[in-house]
């Protein structure tokens, strides 16, 4: 049997890419943090090493590019004599040191293109015959001194930080470490790849030693999940370009600039001295690479006006206009003529395959009359130019071969070249129709080393959707998908995605734009590191779907199953019945399953998400589910709620100044500034338990900005419910519930600011919970949990007790319903000091 599952999972394995390679490592979090925030790795947690014969310890390092400081230590090395070996990393000589206590220093360079974009192998040697210390860089000894040092000899080995006494370090360069290995006379006997996703300590693959980590972070997650960098909201109609040389993002706005530098991971605003007048849905913004200006255009008007960095405005305006006819179109530019090429589109119940281009030059557009094969009118494709702009590349979307809307659209799923040249169009082939559905975001990232392209996808026929990143091959029909999904709001003229490559900060950037009802653009910015790899390590397939490759899995988890079950034959059998079906392998345990929640969400104990809850008492659970509410002071606890709630109501967080009047108005402002400061820090630290979160100052108004991937908050449930189109389905309705059950709207928070907040929620609680009984009068279970919710809010609620005791009756629940109706009756006296008024017949009939 065991030969059979052997070669089941060697079948899977034939059909992982060659090119396929694990990132993995520890990431040090440096002077950009905080002390007590920055990376500890300690090998010798369990107890000192101890040598016996000549021993070494080598390991994997390199740095983080364009990081502001970088000087500090690198490892610590500390002898049982109270002796220290040290590598200091020299900022200002741009130097390494190797030092051995106060006497011994040797200083050595390590090229810089190597350490910042390879795997630079640093070795410390031990030798107990000479006593001698030597340090070699990939292979090659550098320097050696003399230590004390004998057979017998126990370290204590520190990378980062360290708190030993009379050795602590705070200063560590912000680096990447992975590979750590310690031998004797050449015998690997301690092994430490660095390899976890996750947790808080590192594990010795050889003798099972463990190492403790301080603030650890994971390398290999940044190259499989998506991080959201960015969120924030706009008035209008944004666009946004990309500078791929010094990997700025551009967002335009009527009146202002955003831009996002991911070398620095910083976002600025620029009010614009002039508003861009009339900046219409439709509207599209790209950066030249080759005149290095920053272009906004309006294809259906002809025009396109560049931005001045000096005056801060654009000198291009437009004059309304209907809607574009150019929706979702494409661009690249190109310095065979210093030209911006626009391509496909769609409008007007017409998919185009026309080719527009605006010459730089003499500021004149006009059409392009295109020759070699007939490209077929679409949108919704990606597009992806080569570095100068000669050739674009023109993968998949929708339409149809006539153009007309009515006519039979389909999706494409062909790569197409572009020649600008030859104005010509050549078909490179065709992928094989997927077995589910998918549009593209709208640029195509090529790889011209590899003959690689990178793309987002996403199935268009729902709204709440998800983008995936794949990549395909230049010459042949396969692709592969990579890496974690992005959540995406998809409404045809309403979206828009795009992806981006950072070459020197070796990162993919997504964006996404969803404009609402209210003409109010979300903006959405996600990074992953480059290469990205597939979500589940060692399972990575190429194949022509996106999806096909999680069927191979289904092998060796047969064979596993299978050997499993012929084993407990031999045993009784208890409780538990295996079936065969002809599709699947299907597996009953006579155990609960858990149940799903509204619209398929797992309750909350089992969403393995952090928690905050704002209805019923405030409460906080890590992703573990332990309550962390405990750390919170009622200091912290204030400083949260405000800052959260007024993000999550309005989106605009709350001003400094009224941050500091709530909160330390007997404080002169310098010192409510230190005092929030010191504050979001230790919150900062509380919050981080639960996963990703910042607190972000925009325009002098503090915000509070998280991963939903990794925290889930009742009130931003509940808000995006108060958004929702009414009626609800039964589902909305339960979903409220669900929120509700906890109780009112922080009832034991006694705030001044948030009495109004208070009301204003528990109003539109109300408000949906009459609603949805309106909308479900037959359905008594149900009225029952509404009239149960309408209490928390208002206890002496006259209908909700009518509603509650004529549901009872309707289920032949007589003594339930009079036992609800005294229970109204004694909170009715203890309220308002006198007898309720009616009686229990007044309320068991039908409405």
């Amino acid at each position: 049997m065991w030969k059979f599952i052997l070669l089941l999972f060697l079948s899977v394995l034939l059909f992982i890419p060659a090119d396929y390679a694990q990132s993995y490592g520890l990431r040090f979090s440096s002077h950009e943090a905080v002390q007590e925030k920055r990376t500890s790795l300690d090998l010798t947690s369990n107890g000192a090493l101890c040598i016996k014969k000549n021993t070494s310890l080598s390991f994997d390092l390199n740095f983080l590019p364009y990081k502001e400081t970088y000087f500090g230590y690198v490892v610590r090395i500390i002898t049982d004599s109270h002796q220290n070996i040290d590598l200091v990393y020299n900022q200002k000589e741009r130097t390494f040191n190797f030092l051995i206590g106060e006497n011994y220093s040797t200083a050595f360079v390590v090229d810089s293109a190597a350490l910042f974009g390879q795997w630079t192998r640093i070795g410390f040697i031990f030798d107990v015959t000479t006593h001698q210390a030597a340090l070699s860089v990939n292979g090659r000894i550098i320097a050696h001194g003399p230590v004390k040092l004998q057979a017998g000899t126990c370290m204590h080995l520190f990378f980062g930080t360290n708190t030993y006494e009379g050795f602590q370090t705070v200063d560590i360069p912000p680096m990447n470490l992975r590979d750590i290995q310690v031998s004797e006379d050449g015998q690997v006997t301690y092994k430490w790849p660095l390899s976890e996703n996750d947790g808080h300590v590192a594990m010795d693959v050889i003798a099972g030693k463990k190492a403790a980590i301080r603030n650890a972070d994971w390398i290999g997650p940044k190259h499989r999940q998506w991080r959201l960098l960015q969120s924030w909201e706009i008035n209008g109609n944004p666009s946004v370009a990309f500078d791929r040389e010094n990997e700025v993002l551009y967002v335009v706005s009527r009146d202002s600039l955003y831009d996002i530098s991911f070398k620095q991971a910083q976002k600025q605003v620029l009010k614009l001295s002039q508003p861009l007048d009339s900046l219409m849905p439709g509207n599209q913004s790209v950066f030249n690479p080759f005149n290095h200006r920053l272009y906004n255009y309006y294809i259906d008007h002809q025009k396109a006006g560049a931005y001045d960095t000096v005056s801060r405005k654009w000198d291009v305006s437009y004059a309304p206009d209907l809607l574009t006819v150019f929706w979702q179109a494409n661009k690249f530019v190109s310095r065979t003529d210093s030209s911006l090429y626009v391509l496909l589109g769609y409008g007007q119940l017409q998919y185009k395959n026309k080719v527009q281009r605006y010459r730089f030059t003499d500021k004149q557009w006009d059409s392009i009359p295109t020759t070699g094969e007939r490209m077929t009118p679409r949108y919704l494709a990606a597009v992806g130019a080569t570095p100068n702009g000669d050739t674009a590349y023109v993968l998949g979307g929708y339409g149809s071969n006539s153009g007309n809307q009515v006519v039979n659209p389909r999706h494409y799923y062909d790569l197409v070249r572009y020649v600008v040249k030859d104005r010509a169009f050549h078909k490179i082939y065709q992928l094989p129709d997927p077995p589910t559905q998918f549009c593209f975001a709208n640029s195509l990232v090529l790889d011209a080393d590899h003959k690689t392209w990178y793309a987002l996808i996403f199935p268009d026929d729902k709204f709440n959707t998800a983008l995936q990143l794949i990549r395909g091959s230049l010459e042949t029909p396969a692709y592969t998908p990579l890496a974690g999904t992005i959540p995406y709001s998809f409404h045809d003229i309403k979206s828009f995605a795009d992806l981006y490559y950072c070459r020197d900060s070796k990162q993919l950037v997504a964006v996404t734009l969803y404009t609402s009802k209210d003409n109010v653009t979300t903006v959405k910015v996600y990074t992953l590191e480059f290469p990205p790899e597939l979500l589940t390590t060692g399972t990575a397939l190429s194949v022509s779907s996106p999806f096909r490759w999680h069927y191979l899995l289904v092998l060796p988890v047969l064979g596993l199953l299978v050997w499993w079950w012929k084993g407990r034959r031999r045993q009784p059998v208890k409780a538990v019945a295996v079936h065969l079906a002809p599709a699947a392998l299907e597996v009953q345990v006579m155990i609960q399953e858990p149940t799903p929640g509204p619209e398929g969400a797992l309750p909350a104990e089992l969403d393995k998400r952090g928690h905050i809850f704002f209805f019923g008492p405030f409460e906080v659970q890590d992703k573990a589910g332990q309550d962390v509410t405990k750390f919170f002071t009622p200091l912290l606890k204030e400083l949260f709620l405000l800052i959260s709630i007024h993000t999550l109501r309005t989106g605009k967080g709350i001003s400094s100044e009224r941050l500091y009047a709530t909160l330390w108005r007997d404080k002169s402002n310098k010192e409510a500034q230190n005092n929030r400061s010191v504050n979001m820090v230790k919150l900062k630290a509380i919050l981080d338990k639960l996963g990703t979160c910042a607190f972000v100052k925009e325009a002098d108004r503090w915000s509070l900005q998280y991963a939903s991937s990794d925290i889930r908050m009742d009130l931003a449930d509940f808000q995006q419910l108060l958004q929702a189109p009414r009626p609800f389905n039964k589902a909305r309705v339960r979903e409220l519930l669900g929120i509700l059950r906890r109780g009112a709207f922080l009832p034991d928070a006694n705030y001044t600011w948030l009495e109004d907040i208070q009301s204003e929620i528990s109003n539109a609680a109300l408000t949906m919970l009459t609603e949805a009984a309106e909308q479900f009068p037959a359905d008594a279970e149900l009225l029952i949990e509404i009239a149960d919710s309408i209490f928390l809010f208002d206890p002496v609620n006259e209908e909700a007790l009518r509603l509650k005791c004529s549901s009872l009756i309707s289920l032949g629940r007589h003594s339930l319903a009079k036992a609800a109706f005294n229970k109204f009756t004694k909170e009715y006296l203890h309220m308002y000091g006198e007898e309720f008024p009616q009686v229990f017949t007044d309320f068991s009939g039908d409405k």
